[in-house]
């Protein structure tokens, strides 16, 4: 396969570091702006999201800094007992981590398709069901390998993982579920709720474009408020916080997962250790991403960031200051045309409320 050279060794230590750091700010970010702000802890979707921060605040903690260290000295430094330990967190803040994508897609599913119903359905009881079977799921996968000793340094990926080599049955049956009942369970439920959540979010789209168009011959004004995102592009923002949110999922989870299965159809490791690195270190960017996915594409979460480090009423001036940021007002003389408008506004509330990620 070849031995890593002094330089590659370097960029990979590197690039690894630069994540761990950004994994550890971020995710760390991301629960202190929810813990400081009292909009986000209404929002029961903010359960999940700090889960999943809390998931690779962890694994910046268990996982990556003892790979960094197997890579800068090309060996397993750390004895035996901290290859088990770590083995186990990294499978164990792994699977949560793609549970919880799946549960946050659910919970989004349940308040875009049936809004109504969202606060009877979703309670913050509910939310703890969810995360408490994700964490179960995840520690029962995590914690059969220790008794079995399929935990070993794996110098394909410099990490304590499941070996390349085995062919035992029963480590391919497991495996092969364990992938399957979390990975791709989790790939499904994605794409199922976001196919059905794009689906709604277009049907919204149309009815505010119907609703501008009435409320034109009322409030001219709006017209020129409105003009600037039409239907078609309130879709393609749809859309693409939609193929943001699988595609990283995809990138980062999927290339690991194949080449993890294909070990098991050829008995080795096919590949360079560059390559299957690459591949690791592709599945820990995982962690530093999420919070940018999760937290700043949502609205809400942009404003507590800027009331967390400009106080509440700096924040508001500098959203104000926006071209777009401040409220549309348009005064109309008669009663019929103020009606209209509202409408407008209405549909604009409703489909501004609808947060992808």
């Amino acid at each position: 396969m070849g031995e890593l050279t002094n330089s590659e060794i370097f960029g990979f230590s590197l690039s690894l570091f630069f994540m761990n750091v950004a994994a550890l700010v971020m995710n760390f970010l991301v629960c202190l702006v929810v813990y400081r702000s009292k909009e986000l802890r209404k929002h029961i979707s903010s359960v999940f999201i700090v889960n999943l921060a809390i998931c690779d605040f962890m694994m910046a903690i268990f996982a990556m800094p003892y790979s960094f260290g197997s890579v800068i000295l090309n060996r397993w430094p750390f004895g035996n007992f901290w290859c088990q330990t770590t083995g186990f967190w990294n499978m164990l803040l792994s699977l949560a981590a793609v549970l919880t994508l799946a549960t946050i897609s659910i919970d989004r599913y349940i308040a875009v398709i049936k809004p109504l119903q969202y606060r009877a359905k979703m309670t913050i009881q509910w939310a703890l069901v969810m995360i408490s079977f994700v964490w179960f799921q995840s520690t029962v996968f995590s914690i059969i390998p220790i008794g079995l000793g399929w935990y070993r340094f794996n110098r394909n990926y410099y990490l304590c993982t499941f070996p390349s080599d085995l062919g035992d049955v029963n480590y391919i049956v497991f495996t092969v579920t364990t992938y399957s009942a979390n990975v791709g369970l989790s790939l499904v439920i994605m794409l199922g709720t976001y196919y059905k959540i794009f689906g709604v979010a277009k049907l919204h789209s149309r009815r505010i474009g119907h609703a501008v168009i009435n409320a034109v011959h009322f409030a001219p004004g709006v017209r020129g408020a409105m003009s600037t995102e039409s239907s078609r592009q309130r879709e393609f923002k749809a859309a693409r916080k939609i193929l943001f949110v699988i595609g990283a999922f995809i990138l980062c989870v999927a290339p690991y997962t194949a080449i993890r299965l294909l070990e098991l159809a050829k008995g080795e490791q096919p590949l360079s250790h560059r390559v299957t690195i690459s591949l690791r270190w592709i599945a820990f960017l995982k962690s530093s991403i999420d919070p940018f996915i999760y937290g700043l594409l949502q609205r809400r979460f942009r404003r507590a960031l800027l009331e967390l480090f400009l106080g509440t009423q700096r924040a508001r001036m500098a959203r104000n200051s926006y071209p777009c940021g401040g409220p549309i007002r348009v005064r109309a003389k008669r009663n019929s045309s103020q009606s209209e408008t509202g409408t407008v506004m209405t549909a604009m509330n409703k489909q501004n409320s609808v947060e992808i990620a």
